[in-house]
C-alpha cells in the first residue's frame, strides 16, 4: 500500500506531465500510466476466489466455530466444577467463622465482656436470647442479668429476659431473683409491661418478708449486688399507702443495719428506716409507739464506724432524731437502749 506522501507525490507528476504535454495531442506517458495502472488494481484488491475455495472456506469457519463450541462447554464444565468447589470451601470457611464469633460471644459473656458478647453473637444474625441457652445456671449469672440489661435491641430483649428468667429461676436463688425483678422494672421496655407487673409482686412480696423480720435476701442483695439493694432501698421500707409503720416492724428492722457488709450501707439502711417516721420539719415525729424500736436503731448509729467522709452523712442522720424529749436526743435514746435488754418490751427480736 501507498503512503499518504508516495501518494502525493505520484499525482504531483500527474499533474507536472499534463501540464507539460502539447496543446491539442494526446499525453501518454508510460510511466504514468503504469502509476496508474498499479494503483487501480491495488484499489481492485485480490482477484476474487472462485466458488468452490468460497465453500471450502465456510466450511473451515464452521469447523472452527464448532471446535470453539467444544471448546466452550469443556471450559463451562471446568469452571462450574471450580464455582461448586469453591463455593463448598467458601461454606466451609463460613461455617468456621460462625463457630469462632460463636465461641468467642461464648467466652466474652463468660468473662464479663457484655458488648464484645453482643458484637460476636449479632453479628452474624443470630438471635441474640440463643446465646444464654449454653450457660449453667449457678454461672455468670451476673453477666447472663449484664448481657439482657445492656441489649440494644428492644424487640429482641423480652426474648432474652424470658430465657434469662428460665434460667435464673432454675437456679432457686432469690437474691438472683430479685435482681433480676429489678433490671426488668427499670428497663421501660414496652415489650416487658407484663414481666415488670409481675415483677412488681414479687418486690412486695420480698418487703413483707423484711417487715416480718427475714433479711437473708435482702442482707444477700447488699453484699452481692450493692447498686440493685440500693434502689431497693429506696422503697423497701416505706408503709402501705394510707398506712404508717408499725412499732413492731420498726423494731424487726432495727436489727438489719448489722447485715449490711460496709459502714456506708448500714449507715444508709438506718436513714432508709427512719425516712418514713420523719414529720415535716425533717425530724423523727413525737410518737410514744416508736420510742423503744428508736433507742435501738440510735445505739446502732452510735457504734456505727465512719470514715471522716461520712461524718457530715452521720451528724445529718443524728439530727433526724431531734425531738421534745432532749437537747441531745440522740444521746438519750442511745442510753437507754441497755435498758432494753431487762424490761423486753413487747417487740421480740428476730433473727434473720
Amino acid at each position: 500500500a501507498l503512503t499518504e506522501r508516495e501518494l502525493e507525490a505520484m499525482i504531483d507528476t500527474w499533474i507536472k506531465t499534463g501540464n507539460e504535454c502539447a496543446l491539442g495531442k494526446p499525453c501518454r506517458n508510460a510511466k504514468n500510466l503504469a502509476d496508474y495502472k498499479s494503483l487501480r488494481a491495488k484499489c481492485e484488491g485480490p482477484p476474487r476466489r472462485p466458488k468452490e475455495e468460497n465453500a471450502t472456506l465456510v466450511a473451515k469457519v464452521a469447523a472452527g466455530l464448532q471446535a470453539m463450541n467444544d471448546l466452550f462447554k469443556t471450559l463451562k464444565d471446568a469452571l462450574e466444577a471450580l464455582d461448586r468447589e469453591y463455593g463448598r470451601q467458601f461454606q466451609q470457611v463460613w461455617g468456621e467463622i460462625e463457630k469462632l464469633h460463636a465461641t468467642i460471644a461464648y467466652t466474652s459473656l463468660g468473662a464479663g465482656r457484655i458488648q464484645q458478647a453482643l458484637y460476636h453473637q449479632s453479628s452474624q444474625g443470630r438471635p441474640i436470647a440463643d446465646l444464654i441457652q449454653q450457660l449453667g445456671p449457678t454461672r455468670n449469672a451476673e453477666e447472663l442479668l449484664a448481657f439482657a440489661w445492656n441489649s440494644p435491641w428492644p424487640e429482641q430483649q423480652a426474648d432474652v429476659y424470658d430465657k434469662v428468667e428460665a434460667v435464673i429461676k432454675s437456679s432457686q436463688d432469690p437474691v438472683l431473683q430479685t435482681v433480676l425483678a429489678i433490671d426488668i422494672i427499670n428497663t421501660k421496655n414496652p415489650n416487658l409491661e407484663a414481666k415488670a407487673k409481675q415483677a412488681t409482686e414479687q418486690l412486695k412480696q420480698l418487703q413483707t418478708s423484711t417487715m416480718a423480720g427475714d433479711f437473708s435476701t435482702v442482707a444477700a442483695l447488699a453484699a452481692r449486688f450493692p447498686k440493685h439493694y440500693a434502689y431497693l432501698r429506696q422503697s423497701l421500707f416505706q408503709p402501705a399507702e394510707g398506712s404508717k409503720a408499725s412499732a413492731a416492724t420498726l423494731w424487726n428492722l432495727s436489727e438489719l443495719a448489722d447485715r449490711m457488709p460496709t459502714a456506708e450501707e448500714r449507715l444508709q439502711t438506718i436513714e432508709a428506716i427512719v425516712q418514713p417516721l420523719l414529720g415535716d420539719n425533717g425530724t423523727v415525729v413525737d410518737d410514744a409507739e416508736y420510742f423503744w424500736p428508736l433507742t435501738k436503731l440510735a445505739d446502732e448509729l452510735n457504734r456505727l464506724p465512719v470514715s471522716e467522709e461520712q461524718k457530715a452523712d452521720l451528724e445529718r442522720l443524728k439530727n433526724k432524731f431531734a425531738t421534745h424529749v432532749s437537747h441531745k436526743p440522740l444521746d438519750y435514746y442511745q442510753k437507754l437502749f441497755s435498758q432494753i435488754q431487762s424490761l423486753k418490751p413487747g417487740f421480740p427480736e428476730t433473727s434473720a
